[in-house]
């Protein structure tokens, strides 16, 4: 007995002893829970003292305390098993975890442990987190911004150039010495391919179509870029008009880029032939998705616990989650093991006012 009181009485998390009130224990209530002793530690956390509680019930000594303290001592002492709980102590000023398991006969022991310095981390951490999943949208906002500049500038100063300087070597074609013909053949073929490389590489900085004309014809151009160079057939599927459901160039530009790494990934890993893009708007909200007949998901694939996440494919999908996030966008997985997968972008079709223009 002398070690327990030792042990109670030194122990730095507070500790109280409850019993039942005799005959309630098949009805046990918080109104039939008494004090048997706190330790010097429940008293300076509570601000209470041992005098005061000892004898008194739970609910006379606390008349407007959150359910949650008294419900784990009903729950402990009826269930005869150790009970736990945390939230906010409006008596101790701190976010408390407490901790009941039962004592013969009839009692319960409550240990509090003070965690409001881990869960001050936990939503620091959250925060960081936020913050970081905001920065990487506002990232592939700004890149994309960028991306267009440069490809305005490629288009206006470059491109224009080039389509001058081919006309110039045409009208010359036809002045020239015989002679001189093959190498002014040449020289056009030359320009021509520049050309062609200035357009691809504008497109892939930027494609003007994505702000020009819309993400569907944005999407379908990208899947014959990337897809059909490689054998694999596509289709794009849509379901209501951006006449009809408006979408922000934000959420667009969005989509566009996390599909353009959703077929990457399809040609990377997936070994599909067929590739079905789709896009469906409706009110307040667009949908894409990329579904392929490829060999699909483990069955076993949880992006939130995946021990492979760093492979490159799982954490493209990550990525793609966290970019989405921010604008309200999330993403699902549907696969079957051999049989393909379909990832589903879904955002609303409005920013919030402010965010991320």
């Amino acid at each position: 007995m002398i070690v327990y009181r030792m042990l109670f009485a030194r122990t730095f998390d507070p500790i109280a002893l409850y019993r039942v009130e005799e005959g309630s224990h098949r009805s046990i209530t918080a109104d039939r829970v008494f004090f048997v002793d706190v330790n010097p530690s429940y008293e300076r956390v509570m601000k209470v003292r041992r005098r005061d509680v000892i004898g008194r019930s739970f609910l006379d000594v606390w008349p407007i305390s959150e359910p949650r303290w008294s419900q784990i001592i009903v729950d402990c002492l009826r269930l005869g098993h150790s009970v736990h709980c945390e939230g906010n102590s409006k008596e101790a000023g701190s976010f408390l975890e407490a901790i009941a398991f039962p004592l013969p006969p009839a009692m319960a022991a409550v240990i509090f442990l003070d965690k409001t310095k881990l869960k001050d981390a936990d939503e620091a951490l959250d925060r960081k987190k936020n913050e970081l999943r905001n920065l990487a949208t506002q990232l592939t906002l700004t890149e994309e911004s960028t991306r267009r500049a440069i490809a305005t500038d490629l288009h206006d100063r470059i491109g224009y150039d080039l389509v001058s300087q081919l006309h110039k070597i045409r009208e010359l074609r036809e002045k020239v010495r015989p002679a001189l013909e093959a190498e002014m053949a040449a020289l056009e073929a030359n320009t021509e391919k520049m050309i062609r490389e200035s357009r691809s590489l504008i497109f892939e900085l930027s494609p003007p179509i994505l702000k020009e004309v819309g993400i569907n014809p944005a999407l379908e151009s990208l899947a014959d870029n990337l897809l059909t160079p490689h054998g694999i057939k596509w289709e794009l599927r849509a379901k209501g008009t951006m006449a009809d459901f408006w979408a922000d160039d934000a959420v667009c530009v969005i989509l566009y880029r996390m599909a353009r790494e959703l077929l990457i990934n399809v040609i990377k890993h997936s070994g599909a032939t067929r590739v079905t893009i789709i896009v469906n708007r409706g009110p307040g909200k667009i949908m894409v998705a990329v579904e392929d007949n490829g060999r699909g998901f483990p069955e076993d694939f949880d992006l939130d616990h995946n021990e492979e996440r760093k492979e490159t494919k799982s954490f493209g999908l990550f990525s793609i989650r966290e970019r989405l996030e921010p604008i309200g966008g999330t993403l699902k997985i549907v696969s079957i093991p051999g049989k393909g997968a379909t990832v589903a972008m879904s955002c609303p079709l409005k920013l919030k006012e402010g965010e991320f223009k």
